[in-house]
């Protein structure tokens, strides 16, 4: 079982001086074996986990989020932004839409399948193992779960709530 420290759930200030983003269309997945430059992105919150029983930090950055496994190769950077990975999936912002990605390294094996879903399918941020509510409805959940992680975005202009789930499978070293 997973160790994770007790969800963190965060909220914007009210005198948050961001401007209004526009609208995105499409949530783009960037995956890595190098640490990407996060010095460029908005980070909102930010918790240490554990996955696939090496430390992980998952990230809610103003775009999306960012989960990090620094000892087996990983880096998964999600944002409503274009990315500049080789390897960028995108996904449509609406409710039916189906991806599933992979990614492949020496040391790990990662299969993140998408769903798009209504908004009321979001359990919310109770159960998250981090959190960061944009708006009254605009929240972005990350959850540790058994062989991977599941998280939530969750868009009320669209009426949608975009779910991810990440197994992982580590690779044994020789």
């Amino acid at each position: 079982m997973p160790s994770h420290p007790p969800s963190t759930t965060e909220s914007p200030s009210p005198a948050d001086p961001s401007p209004p983003a526009e609208t995105p269309t499409e949530l783009y997945f960037g995956y890595s074996a190098d640490v990407p430059d996060l010095t460029t992105v908005d980070v909102k919150t930010v918790a240490p986990a554990t996955l696939a029983g090496e430390p992980a930090v998952l990230t809610v950055i103003g775009e999306s989020h960012y989960v990090g496994l620094p000892a087996l190769d990983f880096h998964e950077l999600c944002s409503c932004k274009p990315l500049p990975h080789e390897r960028t999936h995108r996904t449509p912002l609406s409710a039916g839409a189906e991806r599933e990605f992979s990614f492949e390294s020496d040391r790990l094996d990662a299969r993140t399948v998408v769903e798009g879903r209504p908004l009321e399918a979001f359990p919310g941020p109770d159960d998250a193992t981090v959190a960061y509510r944009f708006d009254p409805e605009a929240w972005t959940t990350i959850r540790i779960a058994d062989g991977g992680y599941e998280t939530y975005h969750t868009y009320p202009e669209y009426d949608l709530a975009l779910h991810t789930e990440t197994t992982m499978t580590p690779k044994t070293q020789r």
